[in-house]
């Protein structure tokens, strides 16, 4: 896979035209929908901020490593030394890989009460080939997976999820926790090695109220505490989305 420099995306959904600008000052909204992802400015005042926390793979894999909590390296390593794993990254996914790795993603979330994944944006990502996957796999179970937006500047993780619900009775729930830390830092080292500037876990919440949510930042502190405030949101032109959205 050729990394791409890209930051902006056309694509239809429905009948709409929609233009999709992500990490970047650019603010044409000409399109019917047009979504602002985590970009450096409040454009006209109507976005909202968006807190992520970044890696910087320009360091050494030395000084990322050690940025991460130590029982947290403990259990990398535990991993990476003592199972029988597969890491599979799918740089250049087909149509069906993405078909099938969204089925999983929307049982999950189901179970979780979350929303079904954005096919028409992962759809757009995979026609513009910054869409990637990866998992880890053990005993031929797919135990774990990551979505990801790519470009040159950053690997932006989507959505994380794993497979505790259908292999309880096969591994632990300290196995998935560990599984799911080392495909983390596994997936850094690669995207590291293909000249990426920054891993994103996408978000941050910056709230004291939903405790899943903090849990969730408690997860990706592990990592790192590099926290970054940027924008995101969505500019509408259609006038038919307007009524809709005012009602």
């Amino acid at each position: 896979m050729v990394i791409k420099q890209i930051d902006h995306l056309n694509y239809k959904r429905l009948f709409f035209t929609v233009n999709e600008i992500f990490l970047t000052g650019k603010s044409d909204t000409e399109a019917d929908i047009n979504y602002f992802i985590q970009v450096p400015d409040n454009v006209n005042n109507t976005l909202k901020e968006f807190y992520t926390i970044l890696i910087e793979l320009n360091a050494s894999e030395s000084e990322i490593w050690s940025g991460i909590y130590h029982r947290t390296r403990t259990e990398i390593n535990s991993f990476l030394t003592n199972q029988n794993y597969v890491h599979k990254i799918i740089l250049d996914p087909s149509a069906n890989d993405l078909a099938f790795y969204v089925k999983m993603l929307d049982e999950f979330n189901a179970l979780k009460s979350i929303r079904k994944a954005e096919k028409f944006r992962l759809q757009a990502y995979l026609r513009y080939g910054i869409l990637v996957i990866s998992y880890i796999l053990q005993d031929d179970k797919i135990v774990c997976v990551n979505f990801y937006r790519v470009n040159k500047q950053r690997a932006a993780n989507i959505y994380s999820f794993n497979l505790k619900h259908k292999y309880s009775e096969s591994f632990t729930a300290s196995y998935f926790g560990r599984a799911h830390r080392a495909l983390h830092w596994l997936d850094i080292l690669e995207f590291k090695k293909l000249g990426v500037q920054q891993y994103d876990f996408c978000g941050w919440y910056n709230g004291t109220e939903d405790q899943e949510l903090i849990r969730i930042n408690q997860f990706k502190e592990l990592f790192s505490k590099n926290i970054v405030k940027e924008y995101s949101g969505v500019i509408y032109n259609s006038k038919i989305i307007r009524l809709l959205k005012s009602k």
